[in-house]
């Protein structure tokens, strides 16, 4: 690895993670134009708060590369936008999702220019904000803007895999009610806690997934049983599974004699399978020159702006290095080999677009 690149690419990502993302996303917004000063960007406010898009986009680039520059708040992570590198990793909040992504893209768009100063940037850009919340309005006004553009690549981490199908998921809330009682008779009344963990159980067995717990609220400090249980909860839709049919099997489930029990959607989607063409094969091509081998094609876990842009017609695929799994904790971290594959993906990728 080049010495001078990977010091370019840290000092980038040590930019980034030192302006906090996860409420406000101006600051942020006004370093990367300001860094990319030779693209022309326009804002695009997407009506919450002071949130706003920042994109170039131009018929004649019908390739989108896109990412988010939001993130998650800084939860149990200590000093978050001060980032530390250990062991050849580079530690904060958004390191990985997505600001390790965006270092590797503004130094490979950098470099490209003053490689080829008499040719244009061969892409069009975008910037997205609000894709940590449910909302997600960043690129759904986002397409309110794409005229001309018929694919795009979604930068986040997929652990190098090139992603042409996005998981789905249905998100719920899981209400139980009982009869309350003094504690010292509690083993006469049924507990909302245990019922709804039952309840979560009976889901796991019949729609054979594992549950996701995101959070759970019962109890009180008084000497009583409770008289309620509240659960968010989500669990993974797999490939030719209907929504329909999956809320009709739940509806059954949850019938509980003696008890109240609400359950209540709060986000779901589809499995979603990408179409595959020239978007496709120009980053296999890319992949490939820079690691030597054929990537490997993968599954996204998670909900991503591409969904939108996926519904809009557009050609997607999901690439990023780093480990998903370690986003949104305190373990959080980009290495600098990943940050330089990133770089060189992203160069060759403009490379092979920018030839007659």
């Amino acid at each position: 690895m080049q010495k001078d690149l990977i010091s370019r690419l840290k000092k980038e990502l040590y930019n980034l993670i030192s302006i906090p993302s996860h409420r406000d996303c101006d600051r942020i917004n006004r370093y990367i134009k300001d860094r990319l000063s030779f693209i022309s960007f326009k804002d695009q406010p997407v009506g919450k708060r002071n949130l706003y898009n920042i994109y170039s986009i131009s018929p004649e680039k019908p390739v989108l590369i896109n990412t988010h520059v939001d993130t998650v708040p800084p939860i149990s992570m200590k000093d978050p936008f001060s980032p530390v590198e250990k062991n050849g990793r580079i530690y904060g909040r958004g390191a990985c999702d997505t600001k390790g992504l965006i270092a590797s893209l503004i130094i490979a768009l950098e470099d490209f220019k003053k490689n080829n100063p008499e040719s244009d940037i061969p892409v069009s850009i975008a910037f997205t904000v609000d894709e940590e919340e449910n909302t997600a309005l960043g690129s759904e006004r986002l397409v309110e803007v794409l005229d001309g553009i018929t694919s795009a690549v979604v930068l986040e981490p997929t652990y190098g895999k090139v992603c042409t199908k996005q998981m789905g998921s249905y998100e719920f809330r899981l209400k139980v009610k009982t009869p309350s009682a003094h504690g010292s008779e509690f083993e006469k009344f049924k507990n909302p806690s245990k019922e709804a963990f039952k309840i979560i159980d009976t889901i796991e067995k019949e729609l054979k997934r594992p549950v996701n717990i995101i959070k759970f609220t019962s109890g009180w400090d008084y000497y009583a049983v409770p008289e309620n249980a509240q659960l968010l909860c989500e669990f993974k839709v797999f490939e030719n599974e209907l929504i329909s049919d999956i809320e009709a099997k739940l509806l059954g489930l949850i019938n509980r004699p003696g008890y109240e029990v609400e359950l209540k959607v709060e986000d779901f989607e589809e499995f979603l399978s990408f179409r595959k063409g020239s978007l496709y094969d120009l980053i296999c091509r890319s992949y490939e020159k820079a690691v030597g081998e054929k990537p490997k094609e993968g599954v996204m876990p998670s909900w991503t702006d591409t969904s939108n842009f996926h519904k809009a017609g557009l050609e997607c695929v999901i690439f990023g290095f780093c480990s998903l799994q370690d986003c949104h904790t305190d373990r959080e971290n980009i290495s600098l080999e990943e940050l330089h594959l990133m770089y060189q993906v992203l160069y060759n990728f403009f490379s092979i677009l920018n030839q007659p």
